[in-house]
């Protein structure tokens, strides 16, 4: 009974949501079955299917614009829309005629509009499903002649609804491209009125900080100048009240902000060395003039229509260097020349709204210079918590991100034994190419900032004609900024922090000195990854062989015995010892014997997957832990490490020398439950080889049924 009640639930929930291809179905039905053929007499039925496919097509287009506002997935909706649109608009056709009539075009139409406001897939299955229905219609209604027509039609439907995807997807992109336009437009006026009010140097803070802190930064000068000017323009009756700032060239004028009345302000930009306001900035005082008549040629902000009788321009005047930045521009309509008195408030308003640019200035360089001192002190948290290389090259990378967005980045090493320098770590634009490069001392910016302790180039630009990062056969490809920082411990260059952006500046004066900071953090912080790596190898390894040492096999035994019971895998323990080892010591030095020690360490490391633990036990003894190998695994390898050593010839004073050794293997679980009973039947085999004749390799289960 269950069952039956699940089966109808899911039944009803199925048609909830699928009753608009049940609608289409049945339209398209009543279609090929002719009730709105030509000649049909209209009646109560075709009214009722009328208002159900209205209705449907209603209730349908309403989730539709639903699920848009949700963000659902639409396309099953678009298809069962497009196929509703496409059953009644060929319930119409037949109607007016059918597949020939006058009113058939409309499909095409249905079509392309059904196109629009769908994906490419959903539009796709719609023609078919168009070209599919119109043969079987065709077909049932029009005969089976003029076949001709039909392709024509399929070919049409096709083009349609080709064209109407395409010039869709071009709209789609045009519109796109425009609000881009639009907001890169917006950020560019941003940071152009930055420029202007000489608020900070745009590389001075990362490019995700520097938007924010500009927008703000500019919206409250645009205020304080907005509300000087209005006052100055109410106290003291004038008809434009206007502040021009120079632009980074210094050759054209730019409009900070105005107040007028006019409806005959010329768009800017102006040219600055020409008439009343030329003179201005040219001279730095204050320009005054009387009686001008109608049509005055010399302000610039009005063209040819200039119809004030009083005018006034104060030079704006940086307050360190004393350059003219700007002038403050106010005129009159009446014939009533500006006095002293008014002169003076003008010139103090200038010296209020330098203060206001200087007060922005210096609060974007303290919020930058705040946010820095953050990135660094965490950069130095991260770099000293770091351990591995690896750790501190990537905390090192993040913190340059943070200060001075890149494209490209690299960490050289350099070693002075043999002059040569190796791509240690590489991010960004073509990294790839540059993994692991190495390359000789040469005249590259990097070879050169190591041997001069200094960072290169000078002016942070990168030009890939005249410069070389690395090598010449690998240039950095459309990078127009480049920095190369040494990294300097006691005086020592270890290597070189490379960086590289697309964009012009971006390792400027503003950001180096953060960036030199963090390169120190880096050398210091590579220099202690790299004596704690020693520490670990001497505390890890055997001086002689540079095997393991048999304290770490110990733990690295114990934990991977622990992970095979967890996981149910095997675990395979191959003991190996030299024989008559004393004998050669004896006869050929103990020399000899270490070259020998030496020489079976280093084969067992070349025969040993990566992930085998390779470990001296003491004197001639060592063993080799083969994780997820079976006996007969552990024994193929075993008889490879003896066949190699037996076939080594040693030269030494006394002649030719050639040892054997003798191996012995065991397997958990089938050998030993722990690592005792383990080591125990690895021994047993190993004694057993010992005992048969050295110089051949035994496993603990032939032991265990010999016994």
């Amino acid at each position: 009974m269950t069952t039956l009640v699940q089966a109808a639930h899911h039944v009803r929930r199925g048609a909830r949501a699928s009753y608009g291809f049940l609608t289409a179905g049945a339209v398209a039905m009543l279609n090929v079955l002719g009730l709105f053929g030509e000649g049909a007499v209209f009646g109560l039925e075709h009214m009722v299917v009328g208002a159900t496919w209205a209705v449907v097509f209603a209730l349908r287009a309403t989730r539709r614009i639903r699920w848009q506002r949700e963000r659902v997935g639409q396309a099953p909706m678009d298809l069962e829309l497009g196929c509703l649109l496409l059953m009644g608009v060929h319930a119409v056709v037949q109607a007016m005629g059918g597949l020939t009539g006058p009113f058939y075009p409309l499909l095409y139409v249905s079509i392309a509009f059904a196109g629009a406001f769908s994906d490419r897939r959903t539009g796709r299955i719609l023609v078919l499903a168009a070209i599919a229905f119109e043969a079987v219609l065709y077909l049932a209604t029009e005969g089976d002649g003029a076949l001709q027509t039909l392709f024509m039609h399929a070919g049409f439907v096709v083009l349609f609804g080709f064209l109407s995807g395409l010039f869709t997807q071009a709209e789609i992109r045009r519109v796109r491209y425009q609000s881009r336009q639009a907001l890169e437009d917006a950020q560019e006026r941003m940071r152009a009125d930055a420029r202007m009010f000489r608020l900070v140097a745009p590389q001075a803070c990362s490019e995700r900080d520097d938007e924010r802190l500009f927008r703000s930064s500019v919206e409250e000068v645009h205020q304080s100048l907005l509300f000087n000017l209005e006052l100055l323009h109410r106290t003291l009756g004038l008809h434009t009240c206007v502040l021009l700032m120079l632009d980074d060239d210094g050759d054209t004028l730019c409009v900070a902000e105005i107040v007028s009345d006019s409806e005959h302000v010329a768009e800017g930009p102006y040219r600055s060395g020409s008439g009343a306001v030329g003179a201005a900035l040219k001279r730095g005082v204050i320009m005054n003039l009387e009686h001008l008549r109608p049509g005055y040629p010399g302000i610039c902000y009005y063209g040819d229509a200039a119809m004030v009788s009083a005018f006034v321009a104060v030079p704006v005047l940086d307050a360190d260097s004393q350059r003219v930045r700007g002038v403050l521009c106010a005129d009159r309509l009446e014939d009533r020349p500006f006095a002293p008195s008014e002169e003076e408030i003008l010139r103090h308003a200038v010296g209020h709204l330098m203060r206001t640019l200087e007060n922005e200035r210096l609060f974007v360089q303290l919020d930058c210079a705040k946010r820095e001192h953050t990135v660094l002190r965490q950069a130095s948290e991260s770099l000293g918590a770091a351990m591995t290389e690896r750790e501190v090259l990537d905390a090192a990378l993040r913190a340059a991100a943070d200060v001075a967005p890149f494209d490209f980045a690299a960490v050289t090493d350099f070693d002075p034994a043999s002059r040569c320098h190796r791509v240690r770590r590489a991010v960004g634009v073509g990294a790839e190419r540059f993994v692991d490069l190495r390359f000789r001392d040469n005249a590259s910016l990097t070879a050169m900032a190591v041997k001069n302790r200094h960072f290169l180039p000078l002016r942070g630009e990168y030009d890939p004609n005249n410069q070389v990062v690395f090598t010449r056969r690998t240039p950095l490809p459309d990078m127009q900024s480049l920095l190369i920082l040494p990294l300097i411990v006691r005086e020592e260059a270890l290597g070189t922090l490379a960086l590289a952006a697309r964009r012009r500046d971006a390792f400027g004066d503003p950001v180096r000195p953060a960036l030199q900071a963090l390169a120190n953090q880096l050398a210091v912080a590579l220099a202690n990854a790299a004596a704690v790596a020693r520490l670990e190898a001497l505390a890890t390894t055997d001086g002689l062989t540079g095997c393991y040492n048999k304290r770490y096999f110990h733990e690295e035994m114990q934990s991977r015995l622990q992970a095979a019971q967890r996981f149910g895998r095997c675990v395979s323990l191959i003991i190996a010892d030299i024989d008559h080892f004393k004998s050669v010591n004896d006869t050929y030095g103990h020399a000899t014997g270490d070259v020998v020690i030496r020489e079976l360490g280093a084969l067992l490391k070349r025969l040993a997957r990566e992930t085998d633990v390779v470990a001296r036990f003491g004197g001639e003894e060592f063993c080799i832990l083969c994780e997820e190998t079976d006996a007969e695994g552990a024994a193929n390898l075993a008889e490879r490490v003896r066949e190699e050593l037996a076939g080594k010839v040693f030269e030494t004073e006394l002649g030719k020398l050639t040892v054997t050794c003798s191996l012995g293997v065991a397997t958990y679980p089938d050998h030993g439950r722990d690592k005792r009973s383990l080591f125990d039947a690895a021994d047993r085999a190993l004694y057993v080889a010992k005992g048969s004749g050295r110089n051949r390799v035994e496993v603990a289960h032939v032991l265990s049924r010999a016994s």
